[in-house]
């Protein structure tokens, strides 16, 4: 059936394309639809809009009210995918012992559908990488891998070759990193998934941090950023102006670095992420340090280090350890 007859198609192929507005129209207009499985498939994927524009308590009441339904049609496979969706709202809150529980759940669930198993595997990858546990993380993205091809879901292997990108990039393995991006970038702009595509411009002005390809790194970030305004995503909005933020801090531009390290912050308050608060923060102390700045410095980079710790992001903890006591790493 094509997206044109089917309306809960139509609706998603707009929200691949980004046009949020359009499929929030749409799937607003479907939960009153006197299919109650196609009102519950509907109220679900609000949820996911909600979840990523960074609307968490609106993602998470829609998320109740479709596994409400799905619990009563018996719709297992929709239970799934709104536990996976639940976990995906306590991952971005930094909340990863309950993002655990939920993909837990969602995998048991989910144990016929390869596509959804793959995309529960990479989101505990993530929470792997994250922990530092990077041999948990490979794993669980090689079986992320093979339940993707299983289900022959390109889209699928494009978010496992960004991920082990990033990996990649933390073990500065770089030529490996940039292969995994500009393949994922491929795959993204063939089927028109533009979240992606600003996802991996954003990891990809990581590398050329790395290689000190300071304005090559600003304006990867700024090309990530229209795509996020454009699609109303806040968190990546945020994640960009922090990267923006550090590639101007060693590019010796200290005010603009910081004007951008703040706004990340305002955003990641607004929407309660830890992960980007503490990362704004830490960039905030290194910014305070470039200019003198010594006591306002610590400061921001002992609350980094909480956050951090908080978290159990062990790598970062370990860094921000150094740079709190006022050494280089």
């Amino acid at each position: 059936m094509s997206a044109n007859s089917d309306p809960l198609l139509a609706a998603e192929a707009a929200e691949t394309r980004g046009e949020l507005g359009v499929a929030i129209t749409a799937y607003e207009r479907l939960i009153r639809d006197a299919d109650a499985g196609v009102a519950a498939e509907a109220r679900f994927r609000l949820g996911r809009v909600a979840w990523r524009q960074g609307r968490y308590d609106d993602a998470l009441a829609h998320y109740a009210a479709a596994a409400v339904a799905a619990q009563a049609l018996g719709l297992e496979n929709l239970r799934a995918r709104v536990e996976n969706g639940v976990g995906a709202v306590h991952y971005a809150r930094g909340a990863y012992a309950q993002a655990r529980a939920s993909y837990g759940v969602a995998r048991s669930l989910a144990a016929g559908d390869a596509a959804l198993r793959g995309k529960v595997l990479l989101n505990l990858g993530v929470i792997a990488n994250i922990e530092g546990d990077l041999d948990a993380a490979r794993n669980a993205y090689r079986e992320s891998g093979a339940a993707f091809a299983e289900a022959g879901d390109d889209a699928g292997r494009a978010l496992v070759l960004h991920n082990l990108g990033m990996i990649n990039a933390d073990l500065s393995m770089w030529d490996e990193a940039a292969e995994c991006y500009s393949e994922c970038l491929r795959i993204c702009e063939q089927q028109g998934n533009r979240q992606m595509v600003a996802n991996v411009l954003l990891n990809q002005s990581e590398l050329h941090i790395a290689a000190g390809l300071f304005d090559v790194a600003v304006a990867h970030c700024d090309r990530a950023m229209i795509i996020y305004v454009e699609l109303g995503d806040e968190p990546g909005r945020g994640d960009a102006l922090r990267s923006r933020s550090r590639a101007l801090r060693l590019a010796g531009r200290s005010d603009d670095a910081a004007a951008n390290a703040r706004e990340a912050l305002r955003i990641a308050e607004k929407l309660a992420s830890r992960l980007l608060e503490a990362e704004a923060t830490r960039e905030l102390g290194l910014i305070h340090r470039a200019v003198g700045e010594e006591v306002q410095a610590v400061t921001a980079l002992r609350r980094a280090l909480a956050l951090f710790t908080e978290l159990g992001a062990t790598r970062e903890v370990g860094e921000v350890q150094v740079e709190a006591e006022g050494t280089t790493a």
